[in-house]
């Protein structure tokens, strides 16, 4: 049963205090100051508006004012209810200010601030960025519309996040890492929109954006060679596609910036240039294998998009039969969701810098050196490209644990 009441924030009050409507429905209540203030002497508690009191100022308007809230706010929470949308306090309170405001300049909402938001960010953000909040603007909005929850400040509540990530899991069939993707990017949108006063609701900040370590897959050296010299010579496109990507094993580069390299960018023994991902510096030492690549092209390397390139270097690896059996898990909510496939066709360029990591890691290469090389700053963030294998194991165990000299005689 919805109920219409209207408050004095303060009753006791010396001074005028705000009138407050309190809408109570479904077992919520909306709390919406009016935007007028009075004296309680002045206040009817019994009637719930102001008396008709020769010095109670505008009294008249007042009234009014409250009857038509009043009667608003019930006729939208019906209307909502008729329609098949999901009436909340953010819900209602929109509709009032559309309601109250109009003919004044609208105040923006949820999304018009989300698109602002991403107008600021594609000056010094890559595409990829913008194009995942993008995204993430979709999702909301098909959220809004299939769930008939809207979208808006007020809302993103505990409950929010619960369907929110349901949608994710069950419309959507999203993955867990690619579901907190979102969840953290409509967090750091929040986190703009509250420093900059257009969000007032902190309940966001509980919101979870779960993230668990993935599997990772790198190529063995004897993998690597295999790819690495396979006669490739009478197809252009994938002897072109198997040079970049191994060029990304010998260097730890991202394919962004691997197609960036000019001839300038070499300076001496080193390819130095901004990352185009972070705007860092990265100085990236040349050994025999990128040396060798970087000639062959007169140091400008093959442009090809990501999209192709991982298609392309799937190819690759099935001729040059990468066909290990590799079992990656991923999880969908509480599903456990298994890929068995060969090893090729977990290929990728992202693989050519986990097995950069790994195996400069396994041939005794130092942490410190090896994130100094690729650009991370943080050993968390690294970490993700690490597979400890058990040849690292032996290295690292015989390594620091050898026998002194005098027990060796013994």
């Amino acid at each position: 049963m919805a109920k219409v009441n209207f408050y004095l924030k303060d009753p006791k009050s010396k001074v005028e205090t705000p009138i407050y409507l309190f809408f109570s429905f479904d077992n919520q209540r909306l709390k919406y100051a009016i935007g007028q203030s009075i004296k309680p002497k002045f206040w009817n508690f019994e009637d719930q508006n102001v008396r008709e009191m020769r010095d109670a100022t505008n009294f008249a308007s007042i009234n009014a004012l409250i009857k038509k809230i009043g009667d608003n706010v019930e006729d939208e929470y019906l209307k909502a209810k008729s329609k098949g949308i999901r009436a909340t306090p953010g819900y209602l309170r929109t509709q009032l200010n559309n309601f109250l405001y109009i003919g004044i300049e609208k105040a923006k909402g949820f999304f018009e601030y989300l698109n602002e938001y991403m107008e600021v960010q594609a000056v010094s953000k890559k595409a990829g960025t913008i194009k995942k909040y993008r995204t993430l603007s979709n999702h909301l909005l098909e959220f809004q519309r299939k769930r008939k929850y809207p979208v808006a400040f007020e809302s993103l509540n505990p409950g929010f996040y619960e369907k929110f990530m349901a949608f994710y899991i069950q419309d959507l069939k999203i993955m867990n890492n690619t579901t907190g993707k979102y969840i953290s990017a409509l967090k750091t949108f929040l986190h703009w929109a509250t420093e900059r006063k257009f969000n007032s609701n902190n309940d966001f900040l509980k919101f979870k954006a779960i993230s668990k370590a993935a599997d990772i897959t790198y190529l063995t050296w004897d993998e690597l060679m295999k790819i690495y010299s396979h006669d490739l010579h009478e197809n252009k496109r994938l002897d072109q596609v198997r040079d970049v990507f191994c060029f990304g094993c010998f260097t730890g580069l991202r394919h962004s910036d691997m197609t960036a390299i000019k001839k300038e960018n070499i300076k001496g023994e080193n390819i130095v240039l901004t990352s185009v991902k972070t705007r860092e510096r990265l100085q990236i030492p040349l050994n025999e294998f990128s040396y060798d690549i970087l000639k062959k092209y007169d140091y400008k390397l093959p442009a090809i998009s990501n999209q192709k390139f991982n298609d392309y270097i799937k190819e690759v690896g099935k001729l040059a039969e990468i066909n290990e059996p590799i079992i990656l898990t991923k999880y969908r909510g509480a599903e456990e969701v298994k890929y068995n496939k060969p090893k090729w066709a977990f290929l990728s360029s992202h693989c050519g810098r986990r097995t950069f990591v790994t195996l400069s890691l396994e041939k005794g290469m130092r942490a410190e050196t090896v994130m100094d090389i690729t650009g991370h700053k943080s050993y968390k963030t690294f970490k993700k490209y690490i597979k400890i294998t058990s040849k690292v194991k032996v290295i690292e165990m015989n390594q620091f644990w050898k026998k002194p000299a005098i027990l060796k005689a013994v």
